[in-house]
């Protein structure tokens, strides 16, 4: 049975009169009345002991599996597949046994092979640390002296070379025999190896931040600008105003998350789960679960101190893949329970969580969540043996008012308490969690809506003071779990800071972003988009038909065709021509997989002259036929034919998401690209048409740069990509 099926079986026999609805008016009276439910506690003790049966465990026979296929192609110098299958003879290898520590010294040597000099020292530091066998130290000695001259780290290969010497005369570490052997091959290194210089830098993300933007933070509002502050009133609640002018791309924002998660648990290993950086082929999984992995070992240790080592039999039972907000409101519980942050703990217990606007059904379905997570602690982890919650929560908390109504005499008072703050955090979650989304890859370059992948799930108490608009006035970007909140155009002296919760007035209808609003976060949004009657309608315009009148457009507006720009009322609706050019639109995609493109080029031109007609000039449809024919022509090497596409569907994108939108900028990217390959291909560089399109390309490729800065960051490897890629272009042109 899955938790949803739990939930369901639950609330079902939860009976909820009137008068209970009314006396069940806060956490604690919640979960007091969840607990004396025998039949709750009953069940979700027994679909955590299903898990706890099934759950997932090292095994030392895999892991000498692995071990041996990664050493057969060791021998065949087989280096890259040697590394996967050393990493998971540690995945499997279990704590302080012996081929954890071998499957990272031998990952260490493949590394070297394939003169990875830094990882490989990683991997030695890592294999050390791990009680790798004393007898063999001198190898990774030996080894990691070799890194750091290759690296041209003299003093460092000194180091490690006298460190060698130092263990030289004990026998705990070399046998007797061996002590010629060493002494030649250390001779030999040092006489032999030439140096070359590292080009790798191994900065630290906050700080690589910092000193790439300007921020000065505001000392009386933790992580944010000092352009900005927090107010307060009874109308707009807590908020963020500008108390100067602020120009567009100014940093507001620079916040590390109270906690994350990720989402796709099918690809744990390529995240760090602490900090949420891109693991390389490396990893360093958790010693003691199988679908935990970190970047480094500083992360490793920093994330089993903090919270890892309660979350970590969970991560065995398969449970978090299951339970979706309550994993993260547990992490949050275990950081709050661990960290010294006095002022990130109260911020984060300070969000709302619209507790009085939800309704009793989902409280429940939370509080049984909670209720859950709180037996999880109890029966399967040593939460509640060494963490008393009166020293390292209730004390942490600068207003008591939360706690004035628990008395935490006995255990049951404890695990009332710890539930009661695990509802409160799935509900604050609910209505503040943040999106993490992954800004290192270039964008898809076949779609030019493509929106980024959410990788995680976060909590950013100063950020979230930011109240909701459907036309936000700035953007996030993300570096690694940091968020940086950006201007995305000017904002006057006292204007508010805008947020957007989700629904965008440029991605989903008023109707849509309304509902969403209103079920998620409880509050009728009255932003301008979902006010003005210019913006109202925005989404359907894109759809609309041309205006006789005003070439405006035309849409559907209550069961009535009204004109959105001059407000005509046509009676005359050319469904037919219609459904016509999607009749020729259609047959040019079945030529397309027959393989005929010439026919169907000549299809599309024909639906594109009927769409051009009848249809509001930044109709969808017009776009999606000139992507169409823009393949075709950039297949066919008519790349002036592609250009000329791409620049007509160039300017509905900018219409529809905006100018400085991660749409527009991909559609800019595909443009740029064509234009390259257009010139790239031309013999004759005195031409005119030439000379005109190398001016475009130039002015292309700054517009690129600019809003590529802008979406992702000068610190971002997108932006670096672009600009290695803008110099490369221009050299060669």
């Amino acid at each position: 049975m899955n938790w949803q099926d739990v939930l369901e079986s639950l609330t079902c026999k939860l009976r909820v009169t009137h008068v209970l609805k009314e006396n069940l008016n806060s956490e604690n009276k919640l979960m007091s009345y969840l607990w004396t439910d025998q039949n709750t506690r009953k069940l979700v003790s027994l679909w955590l002991e299903h898990h706890y049966d099934k759950k997932d465990c090292k095994s030392i026979t895999k892991a000498q599996i692995f071990k041996t296929l990664g050493n057969k192609e060791f021998q065949e110098k087989n280096y890259i597949l040697s590394i996967q299958l050393y990493t998971k003879c540690a995945l499997y290898a279990p704590t302080n046994s012996y081929e954890l520590s071998i499957a990272i010294a031998n990952r260490s040597a493949s590394l070297f092979y394939l003169n990875r000099y830094n990882d490989c020292i990683k991997d030695i530091e890592l294999a050390i640390k791990l009680d790798y066998p004393k007898k063999l130290h001198y190898k990774l000695y030996l080894r990691a002296a070799q890194c750091y001259l290759k690296l041209g780290k003299q003093n460092l290969a000194e180091e490690t070379l006298f460190k060698l010497h130092d263990i030289m005369n004990n026998p705990d570490y070399i046998e007797l025999s061996m002590k010629d052997d060493i002494e030649k091959r250390i001779s030999k290194i040092t006489f032999t190896v030439s140096c070359v210089q590292d080009n790798v830098k191994n900065i630290n993300d906050l700080l690589k931040l910092k000193s790439e933007i300007a921020f000065n933070e505001n000392p009386n509002f933790p992580n944010a600008s000092e352009s900005v502050d927090r107010k307060y009133n009874e109308e707009l609640g807590r908020h963020v105003i500008a108390n100067r002018f602020i120009k567009k791309g100014e940093i507001l924002f620079l916040e590390k998350p109270v906690s994350f998660v990720l989402l796709n648990h099918d690809a744990l290993n390529h995240l760090c789960q602490h900090c949420n950086c891109s693991n390389t082929d490396i990893p360093i999984p958790c010693t003691k679960c199988l679908n935990t992995f970190y970047c480094n070992a500083n992360c490793s240790n920093e994330a089993w101190f903090s919270y890892h080592r309660w979350e970590c039999p969970g991560s065995q039972m398969g449970l978090w893949k299951e339970i979706g907000i309550g994993h993260l409101a547990l992490k949050v519980l275990l950081t709050c329970t661990t960290t010294m942050d006095m002022i990130k703990f109260n911020d984060m217990q300070n969000l709302v969580t619209n507790f009085n606007k939800l309704s009793i059904e989902d409280l429940m379905v939370y509080g049984i969540t909670a209720i859950m997570l709180t037996i999880y602690l109890l029966k399967y982890t040593d939460f509640f043996k060494i963490n008393n919650p009166t020293d390292c929560l209730i004390k942490k908390f600068s207003d008591n008012t939360l706690n004035s109504n628990f008395t935490l005499l006995t255990n049951s008072d404890k695990q009332l308490y710890v539930s009661s703050l695990l509802l409160r955090y799935i509900l604050q979650l609910i209505c503040n969690g943040h999106a993490i989304v992954k800004l290192n890859t270039l964008l898809n370059k076949n779609d030019s809506t493509d929106q980024q992948d959410i990788v995680a799930t976060g909590i950013y108490p100063s950020a979230s003071m930011m109240n909701h608009s459907c036309d936000p006035n700035i953007i996030n970007i993300f570096m690694n779990q940091y968020l940086i909140v950006r201007t995305s155009r000017d904002i006057a002296t006292n204007e508010e800071i805008f947020n957007c919760y989700g629904p965008h007035y440029r991605h989903m209808s008023r109707e849509q972003r309304q509902q969403i609003l209103k079920s998620q976060y409880c509050f009728v949004c009255k932003c301008k988009p979902c006010t003005l009657p210019n913006l109202q309608y925005f989404m359907e315009r894109f759809n609309g038909i041309k205006c006789l009148k005003c070439n405006g457009a035309v849409c559907n507006i209550e069961n009535s065709l009204c004109c959105l720009d001059c407000g005509d009322k046509p009676r005359i609706y050319q469904q037919s021509k219609i459904k016509q050019a999607e009749n020729i639109f259609q047959s040019a995609q079945d030529f397309i997989d027959l393989g005929k493109t010439e026919e169907a080029l000549d299809k599309l031109k024909k639906c594109l002259h009927i769409r051009k007609t009848i249809l509001y000039k930044y109709n969808d449809d017009i776009t999606i036929t000139l992507n169409l024919m823009e393949q075709i022509y950039t297949a066919m090497g008519q790349y002036v034919d592609s250009i000329a596409c791409l620049e007509n569907t160039i300017i509905a994108i900018m219409e529809r998401f905006g100018s400085s939108s991660i749409e527009f900028l991909n559609e800019l990217n595909k443009l740029t690209d064509v234009c390259i390959i257009s010139l790239q291909k031309e013999l004759n560089t005195t031409l005119d048409s030439y000379k005109t399109l190398q001016k475009k390309t130039h002015k292309y490729l700054d517009q690129l740069e600019e809003l590529t800065n802008f979406n992702y960051g000068s610190w971002n490897n997108v932006y670096m990509e672009i600009k290695k890629k803008r110099e490369k272009i221009l050299s060669i042109l």
